[in-house]
């Protein structure tokens, strides 16, 4: 089988390509430019809002880590698939 050729729209909408591939760069920049807002947001938070930073800095980093898990099982379906489409 050949290989689909590369574009800047698989790169940063995400093409499944090899195992451990890593994020796309569309993932990436939106998980940089959130861990920016968080800091600012931090820095910026007076001590009575302290208790809600922490729990929304909780709250992205869960969702930073449901990113990258999603990411996996994404590849992993992707290659179920391959095989499936390689055994006909």
């Amino acid at each position: 089988m050949s290989q689909p050729k590369s574009s800047f729209s698989r790169l940063a909408y995400g093409d499944p390509g090899p195992a451990d591939a890593g994020l796309s760069l569309g993932v990436v920049v939106l998980l940089v430019v959130g861990a920016l807002v968080v800091a600012v947001a931090f820095v910026r938070m007076s001590d009575a809002l302290l208790d809600m930073g922490l729990l929304g800095t909780g709250v992205f980093l869960a969702i930073g880590a449901r990113i990258c898990q999603a990411r996996n099982q994404h590849q992993a379906l992707h290659r179920l698939i391959e095989r499936s489409l390689q055994r006909r």
